[in-house]
């Protein structure tokens, strides 16, 4: 009998994601999938369970230690974990990015039993087949793209992408994987992204929808460099009217799923979700969180004027505080937002030189929800060149907190561009995490350079 007729279910103990039906085998559980996947409602269960671990992932965590990497965070209060991905000194004995490491490859796996065992079930239909297949590779689509962001150089790193990646799990075999090239990684990520776009449904309540595959695959492929491929993809979601930009700049809500948000977690008082930011970053409750925004971020910002309602988010000071997650003991995540769209589709056009009056529409957006209307627009005569770069200020300020920003400065070092992150190079031994201590016991795999970016 094969590894694929066994379903594992690891010990994670938190309900899922606006999920009314728990999973409902023990932690450590060793089952036959015949035995345990029944029938369509066994198979939505162990669906839930695939957000359920990508809701421990991103609740903060994942986008915690991106920051860790780049130059928006400063140094942490007293977290040793915290502390060695900040100083890109990650070995395989350091929790943090080994539990995100078995994480996201918890996720993969519960995804590949889901698309695998279709056999067992007798009452789905054929929709109902296509959807679950849907929001599987959605699942393992994202997990696997931020495993390979996290413990990989980016893709363009080399010029035909055959750099070393993640293992590329697409069978629940539980088999040692060798690393696979960063381009085999990406093509995979965005097969399953487009498999998601024609299967996934236009509404699903709180789960993926055709618009947030749509999303994230303007996400992957802004990073890899096809940027009208991008804009194409944000101008979809833009152009549909589904979603408006939140003129009160929280889109982190307590209890409303924000107007901007394509995709993202949500949070219950009883659930901790966001817990990663309310304890680490909240500076209401604590004189010294652990974390706190870098002198070189608030400098930034402080180019901005006190006219910039985004200064808001932060305390000057020797640790600049962060206020944006301030009063909430619980808050939704977005994940993909129409932020974002915006900002990707005005760097994109600017990147081609083609249609710069819709980029600087959508530059002109952001910045009068930021300053008022009108008060500083981006001249309509502006080069391609300077519509690029207000996009990306307005990006690393849009997205602060958020995870996104460290991606951005590793793509354009991929690109070409001299980019120093935290003075050092952006391709510096430790800015890829190390992997867990498991990968560390398979003959042949290869683990990342360590040293630290010194």
């Amino acid at each position: 009998m094969t590894m694929k007729h066994f379903l594992l279910i690891a010990g994670l103990a938190m309900t899922a994601v606006s999920c009314d039906r728990l999973l409902e085998f023990e932690p450590g559980d060793v089952i036959l999938a015949e035995d345990a996947i029944q029938d369509a409602d066994d198979l939505q269960r162990l669906l839930v369970s695939t957000y359920d671990v990508l809701a421990n992932l991103y609740g903060g965590r994942v986008q915690i230690i991106n920051e860790l990497r780049g130059p928006n965070f400063g140094a942490p209060d007293n977290s040793l974990d915290f502390t060695a991905v900040y100083n890109r000194e990650t070995t395989f004995f350091t929790g943090i990015n080994g539990g995100a490491y078995t994480d996201f490859y918890y996720a993969i796996y519960r995804s590949n039993v889901v698309i695998e065992n279709f056999q067992f079930v007798s009452d789905l239909d054929a929709d109902e087949q296509l959807r679950l297949e849907a929001e599987a590779r959605f699942v393992r689509a994202i997990c696997h793209w931020g495993a390979v962001k996290l413990y990989a150089r980016p893709y363009g790193y080399t010029a035909d992408n055959s750099h070393a990646g993640v293992p590329l799990r697409l069978e629940s075999s539980q088999d040692p994987l060798p690393r696979a090239a960063v381009g085999d990684v990406y093509a995979a990520i965005v097969d399953d992204l487009n498999y998601a776009l024609l299967h996934l449904p236009a509404t699903n309540g709180v789960y993926a929808t055709q618009h947030a595959a749509r999303a994230y695959l303007a996400q992957v492929h802004f990073l890899m460099g096809d940027y009208s491929e991008a804009a194409a993809l944000a101008s979809n979601i833009i152009a549909s009217g589904e979603f408006s930009l939140d003129q009160d700049l929280d889109r982190f809500e307590t209890d409303l799923i924000n107007s901007e948000t394509i995709f993202g977690i949500v949070s219950q008082p009883n659930d901790f979700r966001s817990s990663w930011f309310r304890d680490n970053l909240r500076s209401d409750n604590t004189s010294s969180p652990q974390l706190a925004f870098s002198e070189d971020f608030a400098f930034f910002m402080s180019l901005s004027g006190a006219g910039d309602a985004r200064s808001q988010w932060y305390t000057p000071g020797v640790r600049a505080l962060c206020n944006r997650f301030n009063n909430k003991e619980y808050f939704n995540i977005p994940l993909a937002h129409l932020t974002l769209m915006h900002l990707i589709r005005a760097e994109a056009l600017a990147e081609t030189g083609s249609d710069l009056e819709t980029a600087i529409g959508d530059i002109n957006a952001i910045r009068d929800r930021a300053y008022g209307a009108g008060n500083f627009p981006l001249s309509l005569t502006s080069t391609a060149e300077e519509v690029r770069d207000a996009a990306r200020d307005e990006y690393r300020k849009e997205t602060a907190g958020e995870g996104h920003w460290t991606d951005q400065l590793l793509r354009r070092g991929a690109m070409g561009e001299s980019i120093v992150i935290r003075n050092a190079p952006w391709d510096c031994p430790g800015m890829s995490l190390q992997f867990s201590n498991s990968e560390n016991t398979v003959d042949g795999f290869v683990l990342n350079e360590e040293g630290g970016c010194l």
